[in-house]
Formats: structure tokens, C-alpha cells, sequence
């Protein structure tokens, strides 16, 4: 039998029901889903997609999206993407890969 993943992912930028993704989200969420074929989440595991288009997450460039995993237990991991795919673990790895790549931050 096969197992088939279960997520709802979705990205969460919508306006009046219909939901926006830039053209950088996209293509991220391409790679993404190229690289994760074949992979299945445990039974119980919700996703959902953000980009920097929703509040919590304004904060990342254009291009990179959160991935929110909602456990059984009631847990929430977090993982960032970058627009090669590329996997973060935290919000600090996302800004140490900025810092390495030369970004300036302005507060």
C-alpha cells in the first residue's frame, strides 16, 4: 500500500479568499517540491508555506518561505528555504547565511 504525505501546505498570503504568491515564492516552492518527492511525513503532520507576504514572517527576503510543521503533540518546527532549496534550522542560520553572502541589515 502506498503512503502518500500528508500536508496541507499552503502559503498564506491571501486576499479575499484567493490566495498570492510572488513569482520568487513559486519558483522556490518548485525546488522544493522537486527535492522532496518521494518523502512522507509522519500521519498527524500538518504544513503550512509563509513567505515574507505574511506578518510573522515579513522579515525574509523575496524568495525565501517558513515551513510550519504542526505535530500531534502540539509542537510547531520551523524550517526556512532559500530561493536554491537550501534547508535552514533556525532564524539564526538564516541570518548567518545573509551575513556570509554580504547583506547589510538596516533596523
Amino acid at each position: 500500500m502506498e503512503q502518500r504525505e500528508q500536508s496541507n501546505e499552503q502559503a498564506d498570503n491571501s486576499n479575499g479568499g484567493r490566495t498570492i504568491i510572488s513569482p520568487a515564492t513559486r519558483a522556490t516552492l518548485a525546488r522544493l517540491k522537486d527535492r522532496r518527492r518521494g518523502r512522507f511525513l509522519s500521519p498527524g503532520v500538518r504544513t503550512a508555506i509563509y513567505d515574507n507576504s505574511s506578518y510573522s514572517y515579513r522579515w525574509l527576503l523575496p524568495g525565501w518561505v517558513a515551513e510550519e510543521r504542526h505535530v500531534a503533540s502540539g509542537r510547531i518546527y520551523r524550517y526556512y528555504y532559500d530561493p536554491d532549496g537550501r534547508l535552514y534550522r533556525s532564524r539564526h542560520e538564516v541570518f548567518h547565511a545573509w551575513d556570509e553572502s554580504g547583506l547589510v541589515f538596516l533596523d
